[in-house]
C-alpha cells in the first residue's frame, strides 16, 4: 500500500469504527481526523466534503461485506439454503467473538436517513438493494432445488429477509445480547423458509 493509499485507508478505517459508534451526524470530522492521526488538509485531498467521506464509507463496507458473504454463496459443496444460513451465522459468530455492541456502518449511517444528503442516502439505499439481490439469488437456487416453495417472489423475500435482520441487529444492541438473532435464525429457517411452508 503507497502512502496515499495508507493515509486514506486510515482515514475510512476511523470513520468505520466511530461512525459505527456514534452514527453520522453523532462524529465530527475533527473527530474522525484525531482518530486517525491525519491533518484536515489531507483529508480534503482525499474527500470533497464529509458527505463524499460518507459515500465512500458505505461504499468500502459494502464491499468488504460482500467480500465475506460471496465466498459462502458460491461454495456448491453446500445446498443452497446451507449457503443462505451460513452468511447469517458467519455475522452471529463474529458477533459472539467481538461482542454485541456493534451494529453494521451502514445500518448505523441509515438510522440517520432523514437527515442525510441525497448523495448518502442513495449510497445506504444502494447498499441495501445490492444485499436483497445477493440474498435473491440464493433464494432462486433453492427454488430450483426444491429447498423452498416456488411461490415465493425471490427479490420481495431477499429484501423482507434483510429487513428482518436488520431489525434484529438493532434488537441485539439494545438487549446487548444475541437472542434476537437466534431468533432470526429460528424463524427464518425453521418456520418461514421451511420446506412444506406455503407463501
Amino acid at each position: 500500500m503507497t502512502p496515499a493509499n495508507d493515509t486514506r485507508e486510515r482515514l475510512l478505517a476511523a470513520g468505520e469504527e466511530l461512525v459505527g459508534r456514534k452514527g453520522f451526524h453523532g462524529c465530527g470530522l475533527s473527530e474522525i481526523l484525531a482518530h486517525a492521526g491525519v491533518p484536515k488538509g489531507s483529508f480534503y485531498h482525499y474527500f470533497g466534503s464529509k458527505e463524499e467521506f460518507g459515500v465512500a464509507l458505505i461504499e468500502r463496507t459494502r464491499d468488504g461485506y460482500e467480500a465475506v458473504v460471496k465466498p459462502i454463496l458460491a461454495d456448491r459443496r453446500l445446498s443452497p439454503m446451507q449457503r443462505l444460513r451460513g452468511i447469517f451465522e458467519a455475522a452471529r459468530e463474529d458477533w459472539q467473538t467481538c461482542g454485541q455492541n456493534r451494529a453494521c456502518l451502514i445500518s448505523k449511517v441509515a438510522l440517520d436517513a432523514g437527515d442525510l444528503s441525497e448523495p448518502v442516502h442513495a449510497a445506504v439505499k444502494c447498499a441495501f438493494q445490492q444485499w436483497s439481490a445477493l440474498l435473491a439469488q440464493v433464494l432462486r437456487e433453492a427454488q430450483a432445488a426444491g429447498e423452498i416453495d416456488r411461490k415465493h417472489d425471490p427479490d420481495r423475500l431477499g429484501n423482507v429477509l434483510v429487513m428482518l435482520w436488520e431489525g434484529a441487529a438493532m434488537r441485539m444492541l439494545i438487549d446487548r445480547n444475541l437472542t434476537a438473532v437466534d431468533d432470526f435464525l429460528a424463524f427464518v429457517f425453521e418456520s418461514l423458509l421451511a420446506p412444506g411452508v406455503r407463501s
